[in-house]
Formats: C-alpha cells, sequence, structure tokens
C-alpha cells in the first residue's frame, strides 16, 4: 500500500505544547502472508502463518523541543531523517496453532506467536524500540448438548505459560536542554503467566 499525506507523529507541537500528527507525502507498507495448515492424524492438526513486510517512510523529519538550562521553551530542533520505518510495524510476525482433540468435544490448543522488534517512534533509532517477543499460550474447550441448551461451553485459557517478560507498547519523549539530548521512556510490561476460565451457552 502505497500512501500520500499519512497522519503520523513527528514531534512537531501545536500553540499550546500538545503533539499534532502531521502529514508524510509518501509512505508505504509492503508485504506479504503465508498460511498453511496440516492434518497430522486424525485428531491432530497444525495451522501456521507468517507474514513478511517493509513500512517505510520515505523522507522523514524529527521535531525536538529545546529548552535551555533554565527550562525556559525556545523552539524545536529539525533534522531530515530520510527513509524510516513506521512506529509499531514489525517487520515479521509469526503464528501458530496446534490443536488436539483430546475426545469427541474435548480439544487442547497451543498456541505460539513470535513478533519481531519495531521502532516505538518514526525516527528509526535503535535506542528507541520494542524487542522481539515470543508467547505461548494453552486453551483447553469442553463442550456438551443438553434438553434445555443446545450447547454449554467451558474454557479455560493459560496466557504466556512460560511467563515471557516483554511489553506490547511504549512512548518516549526526547528533548534538548542547553545541547544535551534526553530520552524519556514510558513502557507497558505485559502479564506473566495469567489465567482465564469463560462458560458460554448457546440456545
Amino acid at each position: 500500500m502505497d500512501y500520500k499525506d499519512q497522519l503520523v507523529l513527528t514531534g512537531q507541537i501545536n500553540n499550546v505544547g500538545d503533539p499534532i500528527m502531521t502529514n508524510v507525502l509518501t509512505s508505504y507498507r509492503a508485504g506479504i502472508e503465508i498460511t498453511s495448515g496440516v492434518k497430522i492424524c486424525k485428531s491432530l492438526r497444525w495451522d501456521m502463518n507468517m507474514t513478511f513486510s517493509r513500512n517505510k517512510i520515505k523522507n522523514f523529519t524529527e521535531y525536538v523541543d529545546h529548552y535551555d538550562e533554565y527550562w525556559e521553551f525556545i523552539s524545536q530542533k529539525s533534522e531530515n531523517l530520510g527513509e524510516t520505518d513506521l512506529s509499531f510495524s514489525p517487520n515479521f510476525i509469526a503464528n501458530s496453532i496446534l490443536k488436539y482433540e483430546i475426545f469427541k468435544n474435548l480439544d487442547i490448543n497451543f498456541f505460539t506467536k513470535y513478533v519481531s522488534e519495531q521502532y516505538i517512534d518514526n525516527t528509526s533509532n535503535n535506542y528507541r524500540k520494542l524487542n522481539a517477543y515470543l508467547l505461548n499460550n494453552i486453551r483447553i474447550a469442553y463442550s456438551l448438548e443438553t434438553d434445555l441448551i443446545k450447547e454449554i461451553g467451558f474454557y479455560l485459557m493459560i496466557n504466556n505459560i512460560f511467563s515471557e517478560q516483554y511489553e506490547s507498547n511504549a512512548w518516549v519523549y526526547q528533548y534538548y536542554v542547553g545541547d544535551t539530548h534526553n530520552n524519556l521512556f514510558g513502557f507497558y510490561p505485559q502479564a506473566e503467566i495469567n489465567f482465564i476460565a469463560g462458560i458460554s451457552l448457546k440456545f
């Protein structure tokens, strides 16, 4: 997909100091997705997909707030960085689902998801990115039919079974005080192993 005048964050601010979305003249997202599945045996199925992509701004200019040593705002410094990566756009994502039917109406699913590293702003700066992570979840589901209710479903979801420590989102604020360049970061760490159980009813 080629974009014209896509709105992105560049660091520019409005007249009261709030960040604004700015049009970049040309940007694009290009990639390929591969999906496959195989029934290994009567009770076991494996489905998977992979996405490879490039997500770029062709000519990006960043803006950084500039303060004097007394923290009085002076202006914004700008720098043209050329071609950069779009924020929160990993180049590679892979998913796998192994489904095993223990017996009729009772199955167990093993989910695996890999997300490659991604930048948290549009500058392609290696100090401002999220690390790649690998997640594994298990879902156990059982259903039964009754005369009163068409189907009753029970499930247990065990998320992040290996307690992977990762962040799925973040923010950064960069600024100058005098000639010193500073960065403030905020990260959103996700839960380690956790459980969800539920019941569904179909009438």
